[in-house]
């Protein structure tokens, strides 16, 4: 589903704020994986070229949340096993995270929660049929990417952060634009499309706070559906084991989610349990 912004609604959203130029590995990648028959060869030289990137690369997927049955010691045993989207998905992620940061400074508690999210998120795909894992994992550490973008144009913006995490009553996004006349949802929506991430996770960035995402794929489709379900439920373990608070989402978004993902009563209790045991490993 192809999704267009009316041009006065990016105007307003991107008043003030540059989107991060897309690296040249991510462009180099992209080309190879348009080909009709990429290389996997150029893919793992694309990424091993980097040493920063490939230590990163074989952190993640070594993480506990991807469970792994023996430990991955090269870039090209990476590749193989997540297959050449997969890989490309997760490296996306990374450079986003390194180039943000150059931007932003110290965000460090941002990543260090994006990174958790987003590998309970590829848990909880993991754990359903026909989960979209690597997806689940890019859309973790993408969807809030508009924050510390604000963070660097909006003086008051952390003030904002408190005042939409204890709102229960309208969307975090509600707060946002009554306070700033934008939000980190769109703005996270027009990054990701400028860094030509998949349709399906830019549609799910920009919904990921919508009350209504749930209730028909006329609105948003299917797969971002799952993408902001699984994302609802990865944030609300997050918050409940790591910061030993609600979360405001969850009170209004829960429910539907886990409708959505068929999970039920006991199906939940499992998946906590076993993500509660993986993060307490």
């Amino acid at each position: 589903m192809s999704v267009l912004l009316p041009p006065e609604v990016v105007e307003r959203t991107l008043k003030g704020i540059s989107i991060p130029i897309r690296p040249q590995v991510l462009a180099q990648l992209d080309g190879e994986l348009r080909k009709e028959d990429p290389e996997p060869r150029v893919v793992v030289r694309l990424i091993g070229g980097d040493v920063s990137l490939s230590a990163a690369v074989l952190k993640t997927v070594n993480s506990p949340y991807f469970g792994l049955a023996r430990k991955i010691t090269s870039v090209a045993q990476a590749v193989s096993l997540l297959g050449l989207r997969g890989a490309a998905q997760i490296v996306t992620g990374l450079v986003l995270r390194s180039t943000v940061t150059g931007r932003a400074g110290s965000l460090e508690r941002f990543w260090d929660s994006a990174e958790k999210v987003a590998g309970i998120s590829s848990r909880i795909a993991s754990a359903i049929p026909r989960g979209p894992r690597d997806d689940a994992w890019c859309f973790g550490l993408f969807h809030d990417i508009g924050i510390p973008l604000l963070m660097q144009k909006i003086a008051d913006y952390r003030q904002t952060l408190a005042i939409a995490d204890q709102t229960t009553d309208r969307p975090f996004t509600a707060v946002e634009e009554e306070r700033h006349a934008t939000d980190h949802a769109t703005l996270g929506f027009l990054v990701a499309r400028g860094w030509f991430v998949p349709e399906h996770i830019c549609e799910a960035i920009l919904n990921h706070h919508e009350p209504s995402a749930f209730e028909d794929t006329g609105m948003v489709s299917a797969p971002a559906q799952t993408l902001i379900a699984i994302n609802i439920l990865a944030e609300h373990f997050h918050d409940e084991y790591f910061r030993l608070r609600s979360n405001s989402a969850w009170e209004r978004m829960g429910g539907p989610a886990l409708d959505h993902l068929g999970l039920h009563d006991d199906d939940y209790c499992d998946l906590r349990e076993d993500l509660t045991s993986l993060v307490g490993s």
